[in-house]
């Protein structure tokens, strides 16, 4: 493939997009029909076309107060996105959904796991606790506090002539040096430089960061998911789904006076416009048909696997994780444990499968080549686009055509995440004279974390190596190096028998004791190439073939850039910069209208009540997962059953959007985002809006479970003000 430099023609390219702006963009959706979507930023609303389709045009005091009432749920490292979340009073009280933070409550008691299954409510400020995460320090929030366009010093250097991996080099060192710039005139603020339109703007996001948050309400797990997976990813829904927390600045509520959302009860009414604003993590609406070809046929099918597998090693009930089936009124700590990780696989494994419909569905495949032609089309109309993209289509299609050898056993080629078989590729790296020295420093730090340390392993990670290799059987072909030499031609549990026996359940395998492991490292690179342990064995022949994928998948990698960037010009160009561009798990807001739907041969009602929680709850004889807990059952005629539970809308969400406020014009909260319909999966490549809807949670049946279930009138005073 030939050199593609992404700013080969930047300098005539802005200037006809500038001029093609004046004659092609319009204040209707971009593209032919609405295919990209209503993920709008904030840095470029969409004022024009707001005010034609609703006859509403926010200033840029209401954009301001959407955008820092609006925050991230994340760990210490602000860029690991758990969700999204809202302040809802001025002292600091945040609303998000139970599961933004069902993993954070597990991994903070760790001892009293029963608040899982029955739920928290803080009597006092003194009861609210903090949170921390599994694996990545306390749980924060953050708002997006300031947004500034850093595109020309991101490609500052960039030389027409620079090949893909040059591009990529320069790109990233400048990038390096903006946020090094940033933290030191904005210490207090942490950033973040995302790339917009596949590479063509480049935003620098600085973030203020609370880390002190403490959990004020969660209801429980089972409410919030009431129908469990048969229900999850549905409509009608009846989920209880939200959390307050509260973030806490000097051991002292945070004063959040200038930025929050009020209360209103009542929520919003049919064919209302409403916003929801929160941080959707990704969607390919910009792949051409050729990259879709690529998830359609490896990807998510290597993703449902691996979930399907993962899934029912946690149900086994003879898996030593599990102690016996789930009661629903006595459920086991062990399970408790387990459950919040059981719910996501069951979530992600039905997007999934929701995704792969999506993108099999002929008809909804047909809507996107026949975009894709009229794109191309509007391209090769006009001489000058023509010249610059007139190839672009066919360069992705042979790009898609590498990725698909390189990404079907990339993947499999590697340690399938087993620790021991881990520290034996980081010895061989360290020591190896021809490695890399970016990757012998990375090598060294890793086995530094485990100094001194004797590691045995536990059941979990033997039957997750033992997997990988079984799916690795299922995708490689027969004669494929993996098997013959890193494996020895051992099947996987006998492979894993040998470098961790099974007398090692009970004592550290051979690599396990840092003292032998150390004895190797200083014994040099000529006592590793002739070590007969089986771990090294196999380390030494893995290492061929992951420097191999090393190499073509950073290759890869630069040139999807480069001509992603090709195309997202493009597309500016043909269509104008209110096209929205592909979510990036940054914040985003977008429009949409409280709307039922067809379903079924009939219609979907934009609310259900309690009415039909109660009623689905009885219709399946109260078993799980369609049980109430008894203070549910116990408290059903305190509940006005008018009140609404769940409603959608048609708002552009995805995953990462869970937790996200929902407010009207006037910046009041009508409710939470829980997830979407089963419809709506296929808009993370295709947006259509006929169907698909956005579920959430309604404020008045928020308010109904805080006052009338879990007693919390304290919160409840402090959302209304009475």
């Amino acid at each position: 493939m030939r050199n593609i430099s992404p700013l080969q023609t930047m300098k005539p390219i802005f200037p006809l997009c500038l001029a093609l702006l004046l004659c092609l963009a319009s204040t209707t959706l971009a593209q032919e029909n609405g295919e990209l979507g209503r993920m709008w930023t904030f840095e470029n609303p969409p004022l024009a076309y707001l005010e034609k389709e609703y006859g509403f045009k926010p200033d840029q005091k209401w954009l301001d107060s959407l955008r820092l009432g609006s925050l991230r749920v994340c760990g210490e490292d602000v860029l690991t996105s758990f969700g999204s979340a809202s302040f809802v009073s001025p002292s600091g009280l945040i609303m998000t959904s139970t599961r933004c933070v069902r993993d954070a409550v597990t991994a903070t008691r760790k001892r009293d796991l029963k608040i899982i299954n029955t739920g928290f409510v803080a009597a006092a400020m003194e009861d609210e606790f903090r949170l921390q995460t599994w694996q990545d320090g306390w749980l924060s929030v953050a708002q997006l506090g300031k947004i500034t366009n850093v595109t020309e010093k991101v490609n500052k250097g960039v030389l027409p002539a620079d090949n893909e991996v040059q591009i990529k080099e320069k790109r990233e060192a400048n990038k390096q040096t903006i946020l090094n710039a940033a933290r030191k005139a904005d210490p207090k603020l942490v950033p973040q430089i995302v790339s917009l339109y596949q590479g063509v703007i480049f935003q620098l996001y600085q973030y203020r960061v609370y880390n002190d948050v403490r959990l004020v309400v969660l209801p429980h797990v089972q409410t919030a998911h009431f129908g469990g997976d048969p229900d999850n990813l549905t409509y009608p829904r009846h989920s209880i789904d939200f959390a307050f927390l509260r973030v806490y600045e000097d051991g002292k509520p945070a004063d959040t006076t200038k930025h929050y959302f009020k209360w209103k009860s009542g929520g919003a009414l049919r064919d209302e416009l409403v916003c929801v604003s929160g941080n959707p993590g990704t969607t390919s609406r910009l792949f051409t048909q050729a990259q879709l070809e690529i998830e359609r046929d490896l990807r998510i099918p290597m993703k449902i696997e691996r979930l399907t597998i993962s899934l029912h090693n946690s149900k086994d009930p003879s898996s030593p994780a599990q102690s016996g089936e789930y009661d629903p009124e006595n459920p086991s700590a062990s399970w408790a444990s387990i459950r919040t990780s059981i719910l996501r696989e069951e979530n992600d494994l039905k997007a999934a499968h929701g995704n792969l419909q999506g993108l099999e569905d002929a008809k909804l495949m047909a809507q996107k080549t026949a975009a894709e032609k009229a794109f191309r089309a509007r391209v090769m109309a006009d001489k000058l686009l023509a010249e610059q993209y007139g190839d672009l289509f066919d360069q992705i299609g042979s790009m898609a055509k590498a990725r698909q050898l390189h990404e079907v056993r990339a993947p499999f080629h590697s340690t399938g995440g087993h620790p021991l078989l881990d520290i034996a590729v980081d010895i061989v790296r360290l020591c190896d004279p021809t490695e890399t020295e970016k990757h012998r420093k990375q090598a060294r730090k890793n086995l530094e974390a485990w100094a001194g340390g004797t590691i045995q392993l536990n059941y979990g990670f033997r039957v997750a190596c033992v997997d990988h290799f079984v799916l690795a059987r299922n995708w490689l072909p027969k004669d494929d190096p993996y098997f013959s030499k890193v494996l020895g031609g051992k099947s996987g549990e006998e492979f894993v028998d040998a470098i961790d026996p099974p007398e090692s359940r009970r004592l550290p395998s051979w690599i396990g004791y840092p003292e032998q492991r150390e004895a190797l490292v200083k014994s040099g690179w000529k006592a590793i190439q002739e070590s007969e342990e089986t771990t090294i064995v196999a380390a030494r022949e893995l290492i061929i073939l992951i420097r191999k994928h090393e190499k073509i998948g950073e290759e890869l990698i630069a040139t999807k850039e480069a001509l992603g960037a090709k195309v997202g010009r493009a597309l500016l160009a043909c269509y104008g910069t209110k096209v929205s561009p592909d979510a990036t798990m940054t914040l985003r807001f977008t429009d949409g209208v409280v709307r039922g739907f067809p379903s079924n041969g009939t219609i979907a009602p934009y609310r259900t009540t309690f009415y039909g929680l109660y009623a689905r709850n009885a219709e399946f004889d109260n078993e799980y997962p369609f049980n109430l807990p008894k203070i549910w059952r116990g408290r059903r005629d305190k509940i006005d059953m008018t009140k609404s539970v769940n409603f959608v809308s048609t708002n552009d969400i995805t995953g990462g959007n869970e937790g996200s406020v929902v407010v009207n014009k006037e910046l009041e909260v009508v409710g939470v985002v829980v997830d979407g319909n089963i419809e709506s999966l296929h808009n993370d490549f295709v947006f259509r809006d006929d169907v698909p809807r956005a579920v959430s949670a309604h404020v008045d049946g928020i308010m109904e479970a805080l006052v009338k279930i879990y007693d919390a009138h304290r919160v409840a005073k402090e959302l209304t003000g009475k």
